[in-house]
């Protein structure tokens, strides 16, 4: 299985295919996969003051523990996961982004239970709007369809009214 993803860090953006015998959401959630792996990898440093901007490499490894999030915009990614029909508008702070999306709640649970219940290291947002909290290099695609977003970087979150 191979496809485009976006990993953002805090401190930088890495765009590449992920490519893995191995299932995306079963690597998402299995607490031995401690890495991530993304061939035909772009590096971008976020920090509009570096003097290093942007690197290219055939083969990255990424700790799981350092990203924050993780964006597919591709039909491929997409199909990864089932969510339920309810979506609730919310806003999710991270410390170097703040994430406008839409959560998915089960039945008529409470949007602030929503990390109480379901389980894995990262929540899916989808439609979701990345916006930068602190200064930040220009970022392309910072939209994306489905971003799975780490509970850890979860500073707060609430419903958008």
């Amino acid at each position: 299985m191979s496809f485009p993803i976006r990993v953002y860090t805090l401190s930088y953006q890495i765009s590449g295919r992920f490519a893995s015998n191995e299932a995306f959401l079963t690597w998402l959630n299995n607490p031995q996969k401690q890495t991530l792996d993304l061939a035909e990898a772009h590096i971008l440093v976020l920090d509009p003051q570096a003097k290093l901007e942007r690197v290219a490499q055939p083969l990255v490894t990424v700790p799981k523990g350092q990203i924050v999030a993780i964006s597919m915009s591709t039909p491929e990614g997409e199909a990864l996961l089932t969510l339920p029909a309810r979506a609730e508008l919310a806003v999710l702070y991270t410390p170097r982004y703040v994430i406008q999306g839409y959560l998915h709640p089960s039945g008529d649970m409470p949007l602030s239970n929503l990390l109480n219940v379901i389980g894995g290291t990262f929540v899916p947002v989808t439609h979701a709007q990345l916006h930068a909290v602190v200064p930040t290099r220009e970022i392309s695609g910072d939209t994306a369809r489905l971003i799975m977003v780490n509970r850890a970087f979860i500073d707060c979150y609430h419903p958008r009214v």
